[in-house]
């Protein structure tokens, strides 16, 4: 006989207890409190890391020392004024097309600085008319001490130079008017120096535009008219 005490094969045992068995489930609750494996920092990566850091801190450290240096020296760039300007020897040709001429600069520097001498260790003068070049000519150098004004000539001499023979029409133009006007560039390599401290030699560029030359009627001599000029100054 079958024991009546013993559930039969096939079938769910009877509860326990009077409660149900609770459900079986296949789905799968990850363990997150299970130690994780350690995988060590590679040597090349932790190398590159370690020196863009010490590379960001010395551009940290130089930016630093850099402004406390501004703040101390406060640099400013000299400034350049044209007190006269003569235009002697004035000669034109149109065949073949060619200018002649002699002109006389008078220039004021004047450097603003309280703690820094500035040394001109080369310096050249262009004069252009109407953006084409007429003559150059290399100045002599010339040291600079704090809060000090310097004054500089400078001569340049046109021999029979090319000048394209529209320019020449029009200078011959603005000479029958009365007035020619010229531009003048300096070019200097400067250092600025204070101390021990010296900074690494810059070009000066000086920009004086529009000089106005005044002739009187046949006069082969004119001046600057207008008074002193100021130039625009960059570095």
């Amino acid at each position: 006989m079958t024991d009546q005490s013993r559930p039969a094969t096939g079938y769910p045992a009877p509860p326990q207890n009077g409660y149900p068995p609770p459900p079986q489930s296949n789905y799968y609750y990850p363990n997150y409190n299970a130690p994780q494996p350690y995988y060590p920092p590679q040597p090349r990566a932790t190398f590159f890391r370690r020196f863009f850091a010490a590379l960001i801190a010395v551009f940290i450290i130089f930016g630093v020392i850099l402004l406390i240096v501004w703040l101390v020296l406060r640099p400013r760039i000299p400034a350049f004024t044209v007190d006269s300007a003569t235009l002697s020897s004035l000669n034109t040709s149109t065949s073949p097309s060619q200018i002649s001429g002699t002109w006389s600069l008078h220039f004021s520097v004047a450097n603003p600085n309280h703690k820094l001498h500035v040394y001109y260790d080369e310096i050249e003068a262009r004069l252009f008319y109407k953006n084409s070049l007429v003559s150059q000519n290399q100045l002599p150098p010339f040291e600079q001490g704090t809060k000090n004004v310097t004054t500089m000539d400078a001569q340049l001499v046109a021999s029979s130079a090319y000048l394209e023979l529209d320019l020449v029409n029009k200078l011959r133009d603005d000479r029958s008017r009365g007035s020619v006007k010229f531009d003048v560039q300096v070019l200097a390599l400067v250092r600025f120096k204070a101390g021990g401290w010296r900074a690494r030699r810059r070009f000066l560029r000086v920009f004086c535009d529009d000089l106005a030359v005044a002739f009187s009627s046949n006069s082969t001599k004119g001046n600057l008219s207008g008074g002193p000029r100021r130039c625009s100054v960059g570095i």
